[in-house]
């Protein structure tokens, strides 16, 4: 936390100091109910069966154990709900020195009222500095120093450190290094954050060290190819090593793009993709693609040595655009088949998912949309429609309504049942630099057949404020 304060308190006074500043922010406050999983006891008389693992009268699973009056049980508790608030704030200074800009993005968080037994995550946690740097960019290079994200084909990692990139033209080079924070997380692997959710978590933090190649040929055509490792602070292992290639370009009105990404200390392709696409102004567009997947975990966590099975999948989408309809459609559908898990015991090897999606502009300011997709594989199964309608009365106001139902089988332990779900939202622009925006939900659970299960049925509300101070980099100063 004291580093924190120390990087906000150095970074402001200069960003002030910038001939161009601007200064947005998000308010957020939620509120979120959940009736929570208590551990409870019933006597071991009112549950049919035997043994240990047995089934409770009104299908919940009870764990009795050997010689004990009791089974134990687990059921959803009393509503509880949380307050939490979120204060993100964006800090954008340019123009005291020629190429020299400053940004930072940086984050508070607490929690008002509610119920005591419900901490809402990292409620505690107060203040973040989600990114903080400063960038100079010259004509054919540009550099980064402070608090920064790396984006690409292996995903998205924050970093304190450096940043070079040389443009040429048709290559370009780019190279970081520094304190490497867990993806996700913008927290070092040291953070006590880690610690509360793994008993096994990093003793010593990571450096970064990554490069990317990027080659434009033409307008059409680019690839890139991208390394990074994440060391132990000591130097005595390896967080992370991975690689990745991406690439794509258009021919014959077709886009193909490709890409993939290596793990060295597994040797395995954790990613896989080769797509190809029509779409622009033609009516009906298409895609297929191949992907291959399997689960990725990192060197310090203890998952990676279970051997995460992964799939193959084979995916085609359609998107139909009628001339002058007011409707458009979208239908897709995808086939996969899971490796080999070498379990001991039988278990659904394949699995497919398929949906649709309309959306209707109305004449003038309503227009409405609706989906249904189903998702069937190894253990689990889900199926969800949803329906929306939005309304825009003045140029200033809009309006929103969603309705929707969920069926998820085992996987979130929904069981058979459905989850009913009915929102609304309103978003009105305070000032030309101030915009409102709320919304309300609530969800119904309601389980079938007997099914065991927590119950999930809760309400959900937000009200969300967006403001901004100073004026747009990309935009001329209006005078006095």
């Amino acid at each position: 936390m004291r580093w924190r304060i120390v990087l906000a308190a150095v970074a402001l006074p200069v960003i002030v100091g910038a001939q161009g500043l601007r200064i947005s922010g998000v308010t957020t406050m939620q509120f979120v109910e959940l009736r929570p999983l208590e551990i409870d006891s019933i006597p071991l008389a009112s549950v049919p069966g035997t043994g240990e693992w047995r089934t409770a009268a009104d299908g919940v699973p009870a764990i009795c154990a050997p010689g004990s009056n009791y089974c134990q049980v687990e059921q959803s508790g009393s509503r509880v709900s949380a307050l939490p608030v979120l204060q993100d704030i964006t800090v954008a200074g340019w123009g005291w020195v020629q190429g020299l800009s400053f940004h930072g993005d940086f984050r508070a968080r607490t929690q008002f009222g509610g119920d005591s037994a419900f901490l809402f995550p990292r409620a505690g946690d107060h203040f973040d500095v989600v990114d903080g740097y400063a960038q100079l960019d010259r004509a054919s290079w540009s550099g980064r120093l402070g608090r920064q994200w790396v984006t690409g084909g292996l995903g998205a990692y924050a970093f304190d450190g450096g940043d070079a990139v040389w443009h040429g033209e048709a290559f370009t080079f780019e190279g970081w290094t520094g304190r490497a924070l867990v993806g996700g997380l913008d927290e070092p692997y040291t953070s006590a954050q880690l610690a509360a959710v793994d008993n096994l978590a990093p003793q010593q933090t990571g450096y970064v060290f990554g490069a990317r190649a990027r080659y434009r040929p033409d307008a059409l055509s680019a690839a890139s190819l991208t390394y990074q490792r994440i060391l132990v602070a000591d130097r005595s292992g390896l967080y992370s090593e991975r690689l990745a290639l991406d690439g794509s370009t258009r021919r014959f009105g077709i886009a193909f793009d490709g890409s993939g990404t290596y793990d060295f200390a597994t040797g395995a392709w954790d990613e896989g993709l080769l797509r190809a696409s029509t779409g622009g102004e033609r009516a009906v567009g298409y895609s297929v693609e191949l992907r291959h997947s399997r689960p990725y975990f990192e060197l310090w966590t203890i998952w990676g040595a279970f051997s995460p099975v992964g799939f193959d999948e084979e995916r085609a989408t359609i998107d139909w655009h009628p001339h002058a309809s007011q409707f458009s459609y979208a239908f897709h559908g995808a086939y996969r088949k899971y490796a080999e898990t070498n379990a001991g015991i039988s278990l659904r090897t394949d699995g497919w998912r398929a949906g649709a999606d309309v959306s209707w502009r109305g004449p003038g300011t309503v227009s409405a949309s609706g989906s249904y997709d189903v998702d069937i594989g190894s253990g689990a199964a889900s199926t969800d429609a949803r329906a929306g309608l939005r309304w825009n009365p003045a140029s200033d106001v809009s309006f929103g309504a969603d309705a929707s139902v969920t069926q998820s089988i085992y996987e979130f332990r929904v069981g058979t049942g459905r989850i009913y779900g009915l929102a609304g939202d309103v978003a009105k622009p305070v000032r030309p630099d101030v915009e409102l925006t709320a919304d309300l939900g609530i969800y119904q659970h309601v389980l079938t057949d007997g099914a065991p299960g927590p119950n999930w049925t809760q309400r959900r509300a937000s009200v969300r404020l967006e403001w901004m101070l100073g004026r747009d980099p990309g935009m001329p100063d209006k005078g006095p």
